[in-house]
């Protein structure tokens, strides 16, 4: 069920599931469409374990966009849609949701980690469908990152640990050092997201085969790859920066790359102002905020 009410603290984001009636439950996410008098449509996809909770804090700061929020496959309410749980089929998801929902089958596509990956994937294989990207934590796997992906067992066992086995008050302790904002309705989603190996496994396994060459062919869309300074790998972001000046798509297309200083991983839950505000000026073509640095 669609709602035009941008969800705030007292208007949860769990609607029943959106099901178009040329879709059968099996074969479509769930999803909240929110504002659909706006013209523009913006659409959201979340990292690995996590769920359109991941997204609480920003939406009701982007009341004048249409906005799609899923769950992705495997994941919360999307968990009964069948694998494989790789990137390319998360696109392929992502863009079918799209081409039927978003105003004039277009949409700017927001993506965290996963969701990052996704996105840049959207950019690369249905460029007609983006009109821009926002990727933020998602650059090629180099160094430490690649030998974590390459081990899925390793990374679903520290995930299992973090969100079912760490008290509650050392998670919360760290979360406030972090400066995260509350999140008790995603923890609860993530907790459960956490047991589904298959799903972690297929996810990190795919965001392996994205490299240099792949980045190289996100030349149509334009595209902003946000690294978060304490929590991403800043060289490969710098990387993509140089990969689209040599092959002239910063020129051509007006792709970019960006840090932000001082922002974790998961800095939607931090900076949750700067987030949104950071999206408006990539989405509306303006100057990045203070608090983004553009690679040059």
């Amino acid at each position: 069920m669609a709602t035009s009410t941008p969800p705030t603290e007292t208007t949860p984001l769990n609607p029943p599931p959106s099901q178009p009636a040329s879709e059968s439950q099996e074969e479509e996410p769930f999803f909240l469409s929110l504002n659909p008098s706006q013209p523009t449509t913006l659409i959201f996809l979340h990292g690995v374990t996590s769920s359109h909770l991941e997204w609480a804090h920003i939406l009701p700061l982007l009341p004048q966009y249409h906005l799609l929020v899923l769950d992705m496959p495997g994941h919360s309410r999307s968990s009964h849609l069948p694998g494989p749980y790789t990137i390319p089929r998360m696109a392929d998801v992502a863009a079918g949701i799209i081409a039927r929902h978003a105003h004039n089958g277009v949409a700017h596509v927001v993506g965290l980690s996963m969701g990052g990956f996704t996105a840049l994937e959207l950019a690369r294989r249905y460029p007609e469908l983006c009109t821009s990207v926002f990727a933020t934590g998602a650059h090629p796997f180099e160094g430490t990152y690649a030998w974590l992906a390459a081990r899925p067992r390793v990374v679903s066992g520290f995930m299992w640990v973090l969100y079912n086995l760490l008290p509650d008050a050392l998670y919360w302790g760290m979360a406030r050092w972090g400066g995260m904002r509350r999140h008790e309705e995603l923890h609860a989603e993530m907790r459960r997201n956490s047991a589904r190996f298959e799903v972690i496994s297929g996810v990190y396994g795919s965001i392996l085969d994205v490299g240099w060459e792949e980045f190289k062919q996100m030349d149509k869309v334009r595209t902003l790859v946000v690294a978060a300074e304490k929590g991403d790998d800043v060289r490969s972001a710098e990387g993509v920066a140089r990969v689209w000046r040599e092959e002239g798509v910063q020129e051509r297309v007006g792709s970019r790359v960006a840090v932000v200083k001082g922002a974790l991983h998961a800095w939607d839950l931090q900076f949750p102002e700067l987030f949104a505000e950071g999206i408006r000026a990539w989405v509306e073509g303006g100057e990045l905020p203070e608090g983004f640095e553009v690679v040059e």
